[in-house]
């Protein structure tokens, strides 16, 4: 025998070991590709959530500014922070028209409604768009001047961008609060303790008002938290610290305070249909048309 057969069966035989291993590596490879697939596939919670900046500005009361400008206007309020985490006053933010009382005063001042409810204190409003429906889970509000005029959130079930109006508008409100003095004009992260509501948004409308503010409240961005699927917990007590709760700088934050703890903690059910049927959904400024 010719001795290079002998090397071409060497060879032969060398190679098709390196096969044999080669397939083995791949199918093990595989195999533990899957694993791991199917191991993070498991670790992935069920609801991610989603954070977004506010898409546009689609509609609000008044602004310091004027219509040709982007100084003390609503419009700053769209998209990513311009001035936060620093303090004073800047151009770049969003800016109602009035603070204080003096405005009411004044001889162009309106006259009050007689039939006011005494729980309404809403002076301004502002509705932003967001990209993505949600079910809320937290609404940050930076505040970069003169903060505490906020005394509403709603969520609006009509979604800004869809081809289809759906036939039902619904009006939810995810937090209220009667207008309190802020000691100090820096800026803050306000993030108040909302409720969960059973129907995604990206239509938020803030109410504001400025009449404890000894000057212009000043707006830089809000920040919608939320997630695609409905929560099953309607209170989410595990997100808070307890240790955290007695302090005054944390509650000056997020507005998570005792009494507003204990405040939800007493609603034992929550009405899903108000008692005025769909004329309760509707904002209160239209409301108020047909009524007073």
């Amino acid at each position: 025998m010719s001795p290079v057969f002998p090397m071409l069966t060497v060879l032969s035989m060398f190679y098709y070991m390196c096969l044999r291993r080669r397939a083995r590596t791949a199918t093990r490879g595989e195999m533990n590709s899957r694993r791991a697939i199917e191991s993070n596939t498991r670790a992935l919670p069920i609801n991610v959530e989603i954070v977004q900046y506010a898409k546009e500005v689609l509609d609000f009361s008044s602004h310091y500014g004027s219509e040709n400008s982007m100084s003390y206007t609503m419009w700053n309020l769209a998209g990513i922070p311009n001035v936060y985490p620093s303090s004073g006053d800047f151009t770049q933010t969003a800016v109602f028209r009035t603070y204080g009382t003096w405005w009411d005063h004044c001889p162009s001042a309106r006259l009050p409604f007689k039939r006011m409810p005494p729980t309404f204190c809403s002076q301004d409003y502002v509705e932003l768009a967001f990209e993505e429906p949600v079910y809320p889970t937290a609404v940050h509000i930076l505040e970069t001047y003169h903060p505490g005029a906020v005394v509403r959130i709603l969520a609006c079930s009509a979604n800004p961008y869809s081809q289809n109006p759906p036939a039902e508008v619904r009006w939810e409100i995810l937090w209220s609060e009667a207008p309190t003095k802020v000691n100090g004009p820096q800026a803050r992260q306000f993030t108040p303790c909302i409720k969960q509501i059973n129907f995604p948004t990206n239509l938020i409308r803030l109410e504001v008002n400025s009449s404890l503010l000894d000057y212009y409240t000043e707006l830089d961005a809000v920040v919608l938290h939320g997630v695609k699927e409905r929560p099953m917990l309607s209170l989410k007590t595990s997100m808070i610290d307890m240790n955290d709760i007695d302090e005054d700088e944390d509650d000056e934050k997020y507005g998570c305070g005792m009494d507003t703890l204990n405040k939800q903690f007493s609603i034992v059910t929550l009405r899903e249909w108000p008692t005025n049927g769909y004329f309760d959904k509707l904002p209160y400024e239209v409301r108020r048309k047909y009524l007073y």
